[in-house]
This record gives structure tokens, C-alpha cells and sequence, in this order.
């Protein structure tokens, strides 16, 4: 029993040493292939973010004036 919770321990203590361009180089690309991908990413969440802000002032407005 203490092996076995001092095995979990270990593993539980251990960081994790992976980062997003580890999966690009599984693939054969470089770290610029994730990092692009990473931007993308942020851009695409940007976009549906201020379009939802500018879709709920909107209707705030709208509200406002009914």
C-alpha cells in the first residue's frame, strides 16, 4: 500500500513538460506551425467575442428604447 500511494504521489508531483508545439512535431513541423495555429485560435475567439458584445449592446439599446 505505501508503494502504491507513494508511486501516485510521485506521478502527481511531477509538472508537466509538454507544450502546444509538441504536437506540430509529432506531425514533422516546427513549433511556428502550432504557434500559427495558437494565433488563429486567439483571433477566431476575438471576432465571436466583439461580435457578441456589439450583438448584446444592441439589445440593450433596443430595450432602452421600447
Amino acid at each position: 500500500m505505501k508503494a502504491a500511494f507513494a508511486t501516485l504521489v510521485v506521478f502527481a508531483a511531477t509538472p508537466a513538460l509538454a507544450h502546444t508545439g509538441h504536437y506540430a512535431e509529432s506531425a514533422g513541423h516546427s513549433h511556428w506551425l502550432a504557434a500559427g495555429a495558437l494565433g488563429l485560435a486567439f483571433a477566431i475567439a476575438g471576432v465571436a467575442f466583439w461580435r457578441g458584445r456589439r450583438a448584446r449592446m444592441s439589445r440593450e439599446a433596443a430595450e432602452r428604447r421600447a
